[in-house]
């Protein structure tokens, strides 16, 4: 998937980039194209739902039966569930996922470095 992120959005280029000489607005500009293509390469290989399906901000209850994978309680936790308290980020899941296979290079290459020879 890091790869798929790099190829279509140069995200890793982004991210190794040092942004602190830069403007915000030079900033802002390059955000743009990699949000663009790393969006798309995720809409292409992967659905991804809420891990909770309620409105961030609202009051949640969390039984007994807490997927620990799924709901990170954060804040006073004490005692035993129920536990109740404010959603600050739903979560993600996967719902599907169909990735290309892997090329000669493995999981170890996540892009080639590239020459253009004259």
């Amino acid at each position: 998937m890091l790869a798929l992120l790099q190829r279509d959005g140069r995200l890793i280029d982004f991210l190794m980039e040092d942004i602190t000489p830069y403007a915000d607005t030079q900033i802002g500009a390059a955000v743009r194209s990699v949000h663009a293509g790393c969006r798309q390469a995720l809409g292409r290989y992967v659905s991804l739902v809420p891990a909770l399906d309620a409105p961030e901000g609202t009051r949640v209850t969390v039984d007994h039966a807490i997927d620990v994978a799924r709901i990170k309680l954060i804040g006073n936790v004490s005692g035993e569930p129920p536990f109740t308290g404010v959603l600050h980020h739903r979560g993600w899941v996967v719902d599907r996922m169909e990735l290309p296979p892997l090329g000669a290079a493995g999981r170890q290459v996540i892009a080639p470095a590239e020459i253009e020879v004259a």
